[in-house]
């Protein structure tokens, strides 16, 4: 058997930091819980910490893919595909999801996030019930839809339609339980025209005024239903209850003196931004509406839905002080101009058992037109090129074609451009029944501040545009199904074919699943990976974990 493809790279999970104390101390946190609280943490965060062990270890079993040419293969590890503590599979979910979201969700309109944090009182209860968390989030897009309704009313535009997606992120920058919603919206709003083609009357950008009030109205809504209801127990553990409320202190930070190889480290503290028109604090409802992305930025879609589901942990920022303890670096400066959380083994435990989600508790919402049940989710969703709603390009004439048919050929350059007119004056083909069109006397009333002012520019209705369909290299990296594949996944995000064989340029062919002990021992010994997992280590006493102290 040949050795691993020179170009396939497989990520060593024991190596890094977490892996090394999930592996010393979850049993010593598993069974601190248990003796220390009546009730022990739930089975799905023993059930994360234990997945991520197993996650990306060759030992546990792998796919195999062979190339029948020279006889490569290519040995692919099982991932625990966990929501909360594992950074590779929630790094694969985050792209993923964001693959989905631009590729068969969001239109090609502009869209605008909006981002609602909630008072410190209501952390726990969005954290662990998913009642009030799905009540949160109707509410603030409610509001948020009836400013988009009144902005179409302004105009003469009744009965408008909106669409948005949440995503619901239980963390922040510094590794707290921190529950706040991230809203994409299409900015504008849907109506139907003579023909019933949805057209899009864009919106103008939010006003301060209309800021605060939407977060007021939040405020109001949200006292009101949870008056309605008994809100009393936000989790029906009292170790993981603990646990939130130690991910929802401060803890400590502090300034760390900078240590070789820490590009972080290294780069000089930044003063805190000032307040902007943009956002508003209305008795600890925090609302951003900042971050607006054009219609023609595919690509800027794509990120934003990638920051809107990214994972709650990033190796990079974490490592280990000397003394034992864990430092991981924030992003915002906190109170005296630290920038790192330090933490206690038990505590980095305590405050990832937090932020994983539970069952049942999605994180990704869909609203409005976008909504599964929607009447116009046919209409506005987009569609792949190449469909049975796309028409086929005209074919270029030949240069023998040209000699003998010059009719031919003036046809062909005068239909090329009619179409680039057409585009260029943003407007679409009429051929198509049904499509989201952005007409230009729709946006006349919306005041001009810069580029968030142009008119959406559509190749065609409902169809993905010619530069985003090119980036998917023809298609070949659409997401066709909720769930990408791996192979295509990794191409699209960083560019690199894995099923292509570096030493003859084949292709490989997976062979199936491994993972009998004996088949799984034999060829991990033959390519010199280790054949055994690392072990976990046994619980011990608590305190010597408690008592460590760090010197920075």
């Amino acid at each position: 058997m040949a050795v691993l493809a020179p170009a396939f790279r497989p990520r060593r999970p024991t190596e890094a930091v977490l892996y090394a104390i999930v592996r010393e101390h979850l049993e010593t946190f598993l069974a601190y819980a248990t003796e220390t609280y009546e009730s022990p943490l739930p089975h799905y965060v023993e059930q994360e910490f234990r997945g991520y062990l197993r996650c990306g270890v060759f030992a546990h079993g792998f796919i195999r893919a062979h190339c029948d040419t020279c006889g490569h293969d290519l040995l692919v590890a099982f991932s625990c595909k966990g929501r909360g503590v594992c950074p590779s599979c929630a790094g694969r979910r985050m792209a993923n999801t964001a693959a989905h979201m631009v590729d068969r969700v969001l239109p090609a309109t502009p869209v605008r996030q909006w981002v609602l944090s909630l008072p410190y009182e209501l952390r726990m209860l969005a954290a662990f019930r998913a009642d009030v968390l799905s009540a949160l989030s109707r509410i603030f897009v409610e509001a948020v839809f009836s400013r988009y309704r009144t902005c179409a009313r302004a105009r003469g535009i009744t009965g408008s339609q909106c669409g948005a997606v949440t995503f619901v992120q239980r963390f922040g920058s510094s590794l707290n339980l921190h529950v706040h919603f991230h809203v994409v919206v299409i900015d504008g709003s849907f109506a139907r025209d003579a023909a019933g083609r949805a057209i899009l009357y864009p919106a103008p950008p939010p006003r301060h005024d209309e800021l605060e009030a939407i977060a007021r109205r939040v405020r109001q809504r949200v006292a009101a239903w949870l008056s309605r209801r008994d809100p009393a127990n936000a989790t029906s553990s009292d170790a993981l209850a603990s646990c939130a409320a130690i991910a929802m202190q401060r803890g400590t930070m502090r300034a760390l003196q900078r240590v070789d190889g820490d590009d972080a480290a290294q780069t000089p503290p930044v003063e805190r931004p000032p307040p902007t028109e943009d956002s508003v604090d209305y008795d600890g409802f925090n609302l951003n509406a900042s971050v607006r992305i054009e219609a023609d930025d595919d690509l800027g879609r794509e990120r934003l839905c990638r920051y809107g589901a990214r994972p709650a942990l990033s190796l990079e920022r974490l490592r280990r002080l000397p003394g034992g303890k864990i430092a991981y670096r924030v992003k915002k400066l906190a109170r005296g101009g630290a920038k790192t959380r330090v933490m206690t083994p038990l505590e980095l435990l305590a405050r990832l058992s937090a932020i994983v989600p539970p069952p049942r508790y999605p994180l990704v919402r869909f609203h409005g037109v976008l909504a599964s049940a929607s009447k116009w989710r046919r209409d506005i969703v987009p569609k792949p090129r190449g469909g049975p709603r796309c028409e086929k390009p005209t074919p270029a004439p030949s240069l023998e074609d040209r000699r003998q048919s010059p009719d031919r050929a003036s046809a062909h350059e005068r239909e090329r451009k009619r179409t680039s007119s057409a585009s260029a004056s943003g407007s679409s083909p009429a051929s198509s029944p049904h499509g989201a069109k952005v007409p230009a006397a729709a946006n006349a009333n919306v005041p001009d501040r810069g580029p968030t002012s142009h008119v959406a520019e559509l190749l065609a209705p409902n169809i993905l545009s010619v530069r985003h369909w090119d980036r998917l290299l023809g298609g070949l990296l659409y997401a066709a199904t909720p769930r990408v594949d791996w192979a295509t996944l990794l191409r699209r995000s960083f560019g690199v074919d894995v099923l292509q064989c570096t030493a003859c340029g084949g292709r490989l062919r997976v062979l199936g699943e491994i993972t009998e002990p004996e088949l799984v021992h034999l060829l991990l010994e033959r390519v010199g990976f280790p054949t055994d997992a690392p072990r976990v280590a046994r619980a011990r006493d608590p305190t010597e974990l408690l008592g460590e102290t760090d010197e920075c």
